[in-house]
């Protein structure tokens, strides 16, 4: 295989996962009716997965263009649901690619994935309380911890049984 083909390849690829992405932000229901903002995340099912067929660098750009693209095509620019997304996706694809690059061999996908999910729900914490002056969130704070712990847990279950499956297409090809 040739550098242009493998290059093209690794494009079309991320380009896949960032159109995947997208849709699943898009489709994506609110976790709980009577809790305002908790999602699954379905979206970073993408930048998992890129992580690991690809590079942390790769990771960190498929979640950039995501949250980007996906908030303009959802029209969610304003200040407070663009901030707490982007802050806390990019923070959450920061430390999943710290981490993957420095002792990837101490955490699973599943393990990596929690982690990002309570990064990312501690950071839009953080963007929310800081934009809004508004202390009371705090007692939100522990709820917004759990939901981010099992959501990434369960988006890392996802994410690794797709990146069997892909991995075994791969070698099909």
């Amino acid at each position: 295989m040739t550098q242009s083909h493998t290059e093209l390849k690794k494009i079309t690829y991320l380009s896949v996962f960032i159109a995947l992405a997208i849709i699943l932000n898009w489709i994506e229901p609110p976790l709980f009716s009577f809790i305002p903002g908790p999602k699954l995340g379905l979206a970073n099912i993408s930048t998992v997965i890129t992580l690991y067929i690809f590079d942390p660098l790769d990771s960190i750009l498929v979640s950039f263009f995501r949250i980007i693209l996906g908030a303009i095509i959802k029209g969610t620019l304003h200040p407070i649901p663009f901030f707490t997304s982007f802050f806390g996706g990019i923070s959450g694809a920061l430390v999943m690619a710290f981490l993957y690059k420095v002792c990837k061999d101490k955490f699973s996908i599943a393990g990596l994935s929690t982690i990002g999910g309570i990064t990312n729900n501690l950071v839009q914490f953080i963007v929310v309380l800081y934009i809004t002056k508004n202390y009371a969130f705090w007692a939100y704070l522990p709820i917004l911890l759990l939901i981010g712990g099992i959501s990434g847990w369960i988006i890392g279950i996802i994410s690794n049984l797709v990146y069997n499956k892909l991995r075994k297409y791969e070698r099909q090809i």
